[in-house]
């Protein structure tokens, strides 16, 4: 059996954290977690049941993601969805650090290479 899914759930509404509690109580392949191990300041090493997989931010206005950066920070493995408090917008952020050997480049190729990257990411995601 695979190990559950540790969520954290961070700032989200009353109604809502009550609702996700549920949800995740009900289902065998996740665990929530809970303390304030898991509070933004505290020392690491008091996590004793890991890190979380997923972090679920409680967002007042989905332009306020401001928090994002300090979690991938924190835990840089983890998958952050934020919620408004209504409910009804979310958004799925990843921090997916991936390798990709080049082999031997000339300077100028290092540059073009490194310049193909950024215009990647900054392109808008296909949906």
């Amino acid at each position: 059996m695979k190990e559950p899914l540790r969520v954290l759930l961070l700032e989200v509404p009353q109604l809502l954290r009550d609702i996700l509690e549920h949800e995740i109580g009900i289902r065998s392949d996740c665990r929530l977690l809970k303390g304030a191990a898991y509070e933004l300041e505290p020392e690491p090493e008091r996590e004793r049941d890991g890190p979380p997989d997923i972090v679920i931010l409680g967002l007042t206005v989905v332009e306020d993601c401001t928090l994002v950066p300090a979690l991938f920070a924190r835990w840089p493995l983890a998958q952050v969805m934020t919620v408004t408090q209504t409910g009804d917008e979310a958004t799925v952020w990843e921090l997916r650090p991936r390798r990709r050997a080049l082999g031997q480049m000339s300077p100028a190729q290092m540059v073009d290479e490194l310049h193909a990257a950024v215009d990647a990411r900054r392109q808008p995601e296909q949906e």
